[in-house]
């Protein structure tokens, strides 16, 4: 089944419509703007973390520099080591390497160790010394490669020993000679990174997790093992950026990652989100209740004028609608109301010129329909009136006279029963006796024209009706037929029943019915070659009075009336 829509649920409907999706995609629109612009703000704070942690790195190598150098230029520590006295040089070089470091508690306490210019460490000093700095071990490739090439200047890097990863920086200690500067010995100083170290990255960076990872697990963290797990299965939920530590050869031998977890962010996120939904709620309520309430003020004068326009399709055309508004709705009640009024005066002078009409097509109508009784009243008076008649002939001719006025009489009752809408008296009469009457009053006409009547009707079928309108439609239908047949022809005359109705049948061998005026062939007035002027119309009305019906029926030649009447 197909719904249908008012004017303003459409209106509404379409308008809701809008409202919706337009609040909608603002807010969805708002509120990823909003997750990109809070996402965005903590991956920079992360990222920038990373430049802290390269100043803080860099300042405990400004550290190591400083205190290496100052160790390096001094004498006594320049004539213990070149003693090649693995004690002496651990004496003396615990000794200033206390003193360097005195300053610096809040650090992690370095390690300092003297190698040969081959690389072999000669002594470690100033705590527990890593497994590659112990006494006699050599320093590995990554670390004294780069120390040479970068001779007589200090260089760092980063090492791994024991699975801690070092920074470190490597001074040479060295003499000028005549022959250019001349290696004595190698100065490396290491802090390790620990624990502590990333902890006082994250206070530094303001609340930024760090983690250490090698070979490709993490080593030291400051958040929980549960979270470095999240962090290796759930990447997307943190923002991660990294620095790689590199030895002095530029081999990555770790990475410190800098972490921190979106939930804070998502949390953000979603209360904003909620406190939109509240506001669009809001939102659209109001915004629902003024397109309905704009909807109204717009489709009012619509309905208004469907109103009008339904008082006009019932011809009252007095009807007017509003004319306030000075938009296009109101052009168009202005122009309406002209119509209407314009429909009005045309109506009436309609009314007044077919009322004009309609009297005199009635008694061009009533005259034709008095034809031909008044013909016979006219032929029997003047035979009575020249001729010598025999009294038989007399009785007969003043009894044509007499049925002739009766018709006449019978005919004018009936049209003042139609226009009065009364019904008269009813009887039940055999419809045999119905069709003898009508033939009757046709025969001596039949009979000129050489028209034959057939008649088959069944003596015991009844009706209930007014038999003198009755006969009269039956006589006008005969009547009809013989004036479309002036050349002679036959008149089919039968009866029946069917289902508690009796038919009669009238069938002609004439022209027929002509195309263009059978679809109103039962309207007053209707005329096609010969004037049938209001016969079939009131026939038709008699018809519909008795609960009955009058139709025209297909035929192959001449013209088929069937007349259908309840049974008595």
């Amino acid at each position: 089944m197909k719904v249908r829509f008012s004017l303003l649920a459409k209106i509404y409907l379409a308008t809701a419509v809008a409202v919706t999706t337009f609040f909608a995609a603002a807010g969805w629109f708002f509120l990823y703007q909003a997750s990109a612009a809070l996402h965005t703000g903590l991956e920079q704070e992360v990222r920038a973390s990373l430049a802290t942690v390269d100043a803080s790195l860099e300042a405990r190598t400004e550290h190591l520099a400083t205190a290496s150098a100052l160790l390096a230029s001094m004498s006594d520590i320049r004539a213990a080591f070149g003693s090649r006295d693995a004690a002496t040089i651990r004496d003396t070089a615990a000794e200033f390497w206390g003193r360097a470091e005195s300053g610096h508690s809040h650090v992690e306490p370095a390690v300092f160790a003297v190698a040969t210019p081959d690389g072999v460490v000669l002594a470690s000093v100033a705590g527990p010394a890593p497994s590659g700095l112990e006494m006699g071990h050599g320093l590995p490739p990554g670390i004294l490669n780069p120390a040479r090439r970068a001779f007589p200047r200090q260089s760092g890097a980063f090492a791994r020993w024991d699975g801690t990863v070092w920074q470190m920086l490597v001074t040479p200690l060295y003499v000028d000679s005549g022959n250019g500067s001349a290696l004595l010995n190698i100065l490396v100083a290491a802090h390790p990174l620990t624990r502590e170290t990333l902890q006082d990255l994250k206070e530094r960076t303001k609340g930024i997790d760090f983690l250490l990872r090698a070979d490709g697990r993490t080593t030291l963290a400051t958040i929980d093992p549960g979270s470095v797990a999240r962090i290796d299965t759930q990447p997307d939920r943190f923002a991660i950026h990294s620095t790689a530590l590199r030895d002095g050869e530029g081999h990555a031998l770790a990475e410190l990652w800098a972490v921190r977890s979106f939930e804070d962010v998502e949390a953000r996120i979603s209360a904003l989100s909620r406190r939109l939904m509240v506001a669009w709620m809001i939102a659209m309520t109001a915004g629902l209740a003024l397109s309905y309430f704009l909807a109204r003020r717009i489709v009012h004068p619509v309905q208004t004028l469907t109103h009008a326009a339904q008082e006009i399709a019932r011809e009252n055309f007095s009807i007017r609608v509003p004319e306030e508004a000075r938009d296009e709705l109101g052009v168009l009640a202005r122009t309406f109301n002209r119509m209407s009024a314009s429909i009005q005066t045309a109506r009436d002078e309609q009314v007044r010129s077919g009322q004009i009409m309609a009297v005199g097509r009635l008694a061009a109508s009533i005259a034709h329909d008095l034809r031909n009784p008044l013909s016979a009243v006219m032929g029997g008076s003047e035979m009575l009136a020249e001729f010598d008649l025999p009294p038989d002939q007399i009785k007969q001719t003043a009894n044509h006279v007499h049925k002739a006025a009766r018709r006449m009489e019978h005919l004018l009752a009936e049209i003042g029963q139609v226009a009065r809408a009364k019904p008269g008296q009813r009887q039940d009469c055999r419809v045999a006796d119905l069709i003898a009457a009508a033939v009757e009053s046709q025969e001596a006409k039949a009979a000129a024209q050489r028209v034959a009547i057939h008649r088959a009707t069944p003596g015991e079928l009844t009706v209930h009706c007014e038999r003198s309108r009755v006969e009269r439609v039956l006589a006008n239908l005969m009547a009809n037929a013989l004036e479309a047949m002036p050349g002679g022809g036959e008149i089919t005359i039968g009866a029946g029943s069917a289902e508690g109705t009796v038919w009669m049948e009238i069938a002609d061998s004439g022209p027929g019915i002509p195309a263009e005026i059978r679809g109103k062939l039962f309207q007053p007035f209707v005329t096609a070659g010969k004037k049938d002027g209001l016969g079939l119309a009131l026939a038709r009305q008699t018809l519909l009075d008795h609960g009955g019906e009058l139709e025209l029926l297909p035929s192959e030649r001449g013209a088929r009336f069937r007349l259908r009447l309840p049974a008595a």
